[in-house]
């Protein structure tokens, strides 16, 4: 095998950066795992509504990591004052809890 068969096929992820925490950040494909605890996964229609709401709300200073143009993971420890900023900010979140999940 060649040396680059044996390392971990690695896709950059800098170009859908918004957040100052995820500068250089890359994924593996083969690689390590990684498991986010108390964590909320936001997924918006758009990679411009994401955008948007990383700009006009203070979502941007709660995003562990950007997964996809239009999906980031997001700490839950001020969820609920999130989902009131978004909601008045018009982005309207419709909220999916896990059914193990309490309130």
């Amino acid at each position: 095998m060649t040396q680059e068969q044996d390392s971990p096929k690695r896709t950059d992820l800098t170009q859908f950066n918004s957040s100052p925490n995820l500068e250089g950040a890359a994924t593996w494909t083969g690689g390590p795992a990684i498991i986010h605890q108390n964590v909320v996964l936001l997924k918006c229609v758009s990679e411009v509504v994401l955008e948007e709401a990383l700009v006009a709300t203070d979502l941007k200073y709660n995003v562990v990591r950007r997964i996809s143009p239009t999906t980031v993971i997001i700490n839950d420890e001020n969820i609920d004052e999130l989902v009131k900023t978004l909601t008045k900010r018009g982005y309207e979140p419709k909220i999916i809890q896990s059914p193990d999940r309490k309130s």
